[in-house]
């Protein structure tokens, strides 16, 4: 059974350790090689505390979360990212949020929501997206 989703209810959070292993597999899986996200010294060397994550590997997190939080069967229709800082190795990640609204549309049922990714740094992504959910098909 597909729950009823309603504005204002909570988006538990979901969390992943920032691996370097986890960096460099992102930066291999995405062809990402801009040096930031897989070579500490020059990271460093240019400003920033270490290696840090790319947009497409938060984005696939946040496409997790979303199959975490709306099912398998949810499809992800629009995914609005603005990174306000970097999420850096050796952090945590958290994504967490709530439900902005709900509606129909065409036949189909959406979510939007409001999401934000944390480290212990504090909140560096903000996030909006759509989620179309399944139709059910039992009377």
């Amino acid at each position: 059974m597909t729950k009823e989703w309603k504005a204002g209810d909570a988006l538990e959070p979901i969390s992943l350790e920032l691996t370097l292993r986890r960096a460099i597999q992102a930066v291999a899986g995405t062809r990402d090689y801009y040096p930031f996200h897989h070579d500490e010294q020059f990271a460093r060397e240019n400003g920033a505390e270490g290696i840090f994550f790319n947009t497409m590997f938060l984005q696939g997190f946040v496409g997790r979360a979303a199959a975490e939080w709306f099912g398998n069967d949810a499809f992800l229709r629009r995914l609005e990212i603005a990174m306000h800082a970097s999420n850096y190795v050796g952090r945590t990640l958290t994504a967490e949020g709530t439900v902005a609204a709900t509606r129909e549309s065409n036949g189909c049922k959406l979510v939007d929501a409001d999401v934000t990714l944390a480290t212990e740094d504090g909140p560096t992504t903000s996030i909006k997206l759509t989620v179309q959910l399944p139709v059910s098909t039992t009377p």
